[in-house]
């Protein structure tokens, strides 16, 4: 399986998760870009317009590992995606 698991790690966002092909990624800003796609997605089906806004101006990162590091991680492994420090 080439999914990994992100899960946000933010005080309005928190919990929020999504599973990322890593064949579709080659940098951290590539799965950040994934995931906030989701989350505008998700936001906009709901049409809540004041939490698009949110995550558009959120900045959001990974901090603690590189792209290699979630490159060579194990199937199961969970990575954090924060907007907070």
């Amino acid at each position: 399986m080439s999914e990994r698991k992100f899960i946000a790690s933010s005080e309005l966002f928190s919990n929020f998760e999504v599973n990322i092909c890593l064949y579709s990624v080659a940098s951290l800003e590539d799965i950040i870009k994934i995931f906030t796609d989701e989350l505008i997605n998700l936001f906009s089906r709901n049409k809540l317009v004041n939490l698009i806004k949110k995550v558009e101006s959120a900045n959001f990162h990974i901090h603690s590992n590189s792209i290699e590091d979630i490159f060579t991680s194990d199937e199961d492994a969970i990575f954090y995606v924060c907007d907070h420090c």
